[in-house]
């Protein structure tokens, strides 16, 4: 039987923290080979990393956060849990399903499990939606009537305590609720996670990683500032037209038509032109680019050519950016929107 009160006695373990330290110590910034993006945002990832912080990614959509964020989650090694709730370590076990007399260390289906790098990630995606149940956990109400509501296996952790020996990634953390922010709080600082329906404390051994848009984008809330002082920032911008060009040749879906050298430097032009356009309230990322690349091939193809042609690129710039790009309401093409996006493609277009 569960016993209220309990405090935990252990020291908080930093076993994941300390292999991503040691990973990234043996790679060095390859460890970020994915991610195409300055090599100096790279250092300073990786420094924030390896002093044992917590770290927060600004940039805008499509800059390649995620992307960072699930990489250096990969990068973890395998490791050997218990097949409980909260992945306590064979040799370690402090969870209350484990250390209850009821809990699951005396049942029959407990097991030691290893668990592979890419399992080691739990991801929390921000939303308004989001509840203190889905961060924590609460009572599962079936598993209540069957044991009691103050029985330790009555209790369904939440994303924060399934992160144990893991790496906590929150993307777009400015959309999550400030009130819900604060449940992070205690975590960050304290290592541990108190449960409150059943009045303990968790040790919570993990590294958290997060993402946010800018705050001037839309439907966004602003960071607490006790949370803020708890994360290190770094912030990305879109890629160099070296960098996207890069990107379009390893991530670039091939889908049966060639586009030559000079047509995707073309791409990557009208891309820079439109983030760039006074006139534009919010720019495009990548994904717009990586759109261009796979429509212009499609358009050759429709026409049963293998080769795409500047007039493929023309019909798939129209398409890849109308539905992303947004008119600053002061523009005095802010009514025209697709009349202005095909003057600034034709525009380019002209010395192709």
């Amino acid at each position: 039987m569960f016993i209220s009160g309990y405090k935990p006695n252990y020291p908080v373990m930093k076993i994941t923290q300390e292999e991503l330290k040691n990973e990234i110590l043996r790679r060095g910034s390859s460890i970020l080979d994915a991610w195409i993006g300055d090599e100096r945002v790279k250092k300073k990832i990786l420094a924030i990393l390896v002093a044992g912080k917590n770290l927060l990614l600004e940039g805008p959509p499509g800059s390649g956060k995620t992307l960072i964020a699930q990489t250096l989650a990969l990068s973890l090694p395998p490791i050997k849990v218990v097949n409980c709730d909260f992945n306590c370590l064979p040799e370690h076990l402090i969870c209350p399903q484990c250390t209850s007399p009821k809990g699951l260390h005396h049942s029959d289906i407990t097991k030691i499990i290893k668990m592979p790098g890419e399992k080691r990630i739990v991801r929390i995606q921000g939303s308004p939606e989001l509840t203190a149940e889905d961060l924590v956990g609460d009572i599962d109400p079936v598993l209540a009537f069957k044991y009691g509501p103050f029985d330790t296996r009555s209790f369904k952790p939440g994303k924060i305590i399934r992160a144990n020996k893991k790496i906590l990634f929150i993307d777009e953390i400015n959309r999550v609720p400030e009130r819900l922010q604060n449940t992070l709080l205690q975590m960050l600082q304290e290592g541990v996670m108190t449960i409150g329906s059943l009045e303990i404390d968790f040790s919570i051994d993990t590294v958290l990683i997060a993402t946010m848009n800018p705050e001037e984008h839309a439907g966004v809330y602003r960071l607490s500032e006790a949370l803020k002082d708890r994360l290190e920032k770094v912030r990305i911008g879109y890629p160099s037209p070296e960098e996207e060009l890069r990107i379009l040749e390893l991530y670039g879906k091939q889908i049966g038509a060639v586009v030559s050298d000079d047509l995707e430097k073309k791409m990557v032009d009208i891309a820079k032109i439109i983030r760039e356009d006074k006139n534009m309230e919010q720019a495009v990322s990548v994904r717009a680019t990586l759109s261009m690349f796979e429509l212009v091939q499609s358009f050759a193809l429709l026409r049963g050519d293998k080769l795409a042609t500047k007039e493929d690129l023309r019909e798939a710039a129209l398409i890849a950016f109308r539905g992303r790009v947004t008119l600053s309401p002061d523009s005095s093409h802010y009514d025209h929107p697709t009349q202005y996006l095909r003057e600034l493609v034709d525009n380019e277009l002209e010395a192709y």
